[in-house]
């Protein structure tokens, strides 16, 4: 039963520094994903509010409004606008549903692997500590309690901001649908009048 704890013990310690690691590397995809989305968030909402205000136009024009930057939004609008085949319309809102999936899938990754590695990495430290503890090595145990913490707040951290993300997202993600879905109706019914 010894040699199972033992192997038990080494496998666990040995996760220390792949989960720090993954950690990190997480970190820095949050931040980068926080901070190129901040004009990412502004673009994506002017647009859709430009848009949006074309739409509610007693006398749209015959054209959809400019875009600053090509999207993958963009691209699927232009190509649903005045589009007369309703199942080629379809297929292609479908495509772009997959396409947010994806998007949506990358950013709820940080907002749950963050908490469970961080998680993982209090805990792995924790054996150690207390063994510290045991002993009477206040060195050993400060050491390893302070991997643990940091571990759990950078865990936090990543979730947090995959969290606000993953909000921010699906909100942008339901107007484009909504668009979308307005853009493939509204060729189409006026054909079919």
């Amino acid at each position: 039963m010894n040699y199972l704890i033992e192997a038990l013990n080494f496998v666990s310690s040995g996760l220390l520094v792949p989960c720090v690691a993954i950690l990190l590397i997480l970190l820095l995809q949050a931040l980068k994903k926080a901070v190129l989305y901040r004009d990412y968030y502004k673009g994506a909402m002017r647009y859709l509010d430009d848009l949006s205000n074309w739409v509610h136009m007693a006398d749209s024009s015959d054209q959809l409004p400019e875009a600053k930057s090509v999207t993958p939004f963009t691209e699927y609008a232009s190509q649903l606008y005045g589009l007369n085949d309703l199942g080629k319309a379809n297929h292609l809102v479908s495509e772009y549903e997959s396409l947010c999936e994806e998007r949506l899938g990358a950013i709820n990754r940080l907002a749950k692997l963050g908490p469970m590695l961080g998680l993982l990495g209090t805990l792995i430290p924790m054996g150690p500590a207390l063994e510290g503890l045991a002993r009477g090595d206040i060195l050993q145990l400060a050491t390893q309690m302070q991997v643990a913490f940091t571990t759990t707040v950078v865990g936090l951290v990543i979730g947090a901001v995959g969290y606000v993300l993953f909000q921010l997202e699906r909100q942008i993600i339901t107007r484009q649908l909504a668009a979308l879905d307005y853009l493939s109706v509204s060729g189409t019914t006026e054909e079919a009048l």
